[in-house]
């Protein structure tokens, strides 16, 4: 059975208000961020984390009843599939833009979303990262820190398309090119992948990312034994380092399962 040990942490930086969001638990962890160019990211990002959440435990409760005949498994945490944590992605963003088109002090509110959840294929229990925007999940083991997502920014899709860097103006570079609410439909990225016990997982908002370098994450990470000091000791170097941004970072181990010496990784859609 797998389950993670998780903790998170926040600060708000150098900045009036704390936009991000996050959640917790033993088979779901999000976190996400509020654009502070766009109205109400706290309202965003808040939103998004309980839409997902709401409509990640709807949709496996309402197959689990129509597959027993009403009578729900005991003892046994009921895990979504992958389309149906993407259906709850999906969902998130639809509440986001709707919300924001209802009222008008909301309207254009927007938000990053990144999660790490416990998923099941074929009747085996996977790890699934599930990303929009430029909030990031990484796997930290003794060999070194690997970014699992990809940010989606004007940067990086210029890169993947192969244009020249140079022909497009700096401040556009870190404009993001997908968020959570900010247009109707919008397409998640997703990744699932063999547990292996010992792992660590590490989702942040960019608060982190912008201030502190991968190699002390890396040594942040190896030295903490418990995932909340970690993620305390993260935030107060992100803090140390003068971070402009929100700060929010979320710590997870994986426990009870096989041990699997060469994880698979599998892209999902």
């Amino acid at each position: 059975m797998i389950w993670l040990l998780a903790a998170q942490a926040t600060a708000k930086g150098d900045r009036v208000i704390n936009q991000d969001a996050a959640h917790v638990s033993e088979h779901l962890c999000v976190v996400a961020d509020g654009l502070g160019g766009h109205n109400a990211g706290e309202v965003a990002s808040a939103l998004a984390v309980e839409a997902l959440v709401e409509a990640r435990n709807t949709a496996v409760v309402s197959r689990e009843a129509t597959k027993s005949g009403g009578r729900l498994r005991q003892n046994v945490p009921l895990l979504p599939s992958i389309d149906e944590l993407l259906g709850a992605v999906a969902e998130a963003n639809r509440r986001v833009w709707d919300k924001s088109w209802s009222i008008v002090e909301l309207k254009g509110m927007c938000t990053t979303l990144c999660v790490l959840a416990v998923v099941e294929k074929d009747a085996k229990e996977l790890l699934a990262v599930v990303n929009i925007g430029d909030s990031r999940a990484y796997r930290c083991d003794e060999a070194g820190l690997w970014q699992l997502t990809q940010d989606h920014t004007a940067r990086q899709e210029a890169i993947k398309a192969g244009v020249d860097l140079a022909l497009l103006k700096a401040n556009d570079l870190s404009k993001l090119s997908r968020t959570v609410g900010y247009e109707e439909n919008v397409m998640a990225d997703d990744w699932m992948f063999d547990p292996v016990y010992g792992h660590r997982y590490l989702l942040c908002s960019d608060g982190l990312t912008n201030a502190v370098t991968d190699s002390t994450i890396h040594s942040v990470l190896l030295e903490c034994a418990d995932p909340q000091e970690a993620a305390n000791a993260l935030v107060v170097k992100a803090l140390d380092c003068f971070a402009a941004d929100n700060i929010t970072v979320l710590v997870a181990d994986v426990k009870e399962t096989q041990m699997i010496s060469d994880p698979k990784v599998e892209k999902a859609r």
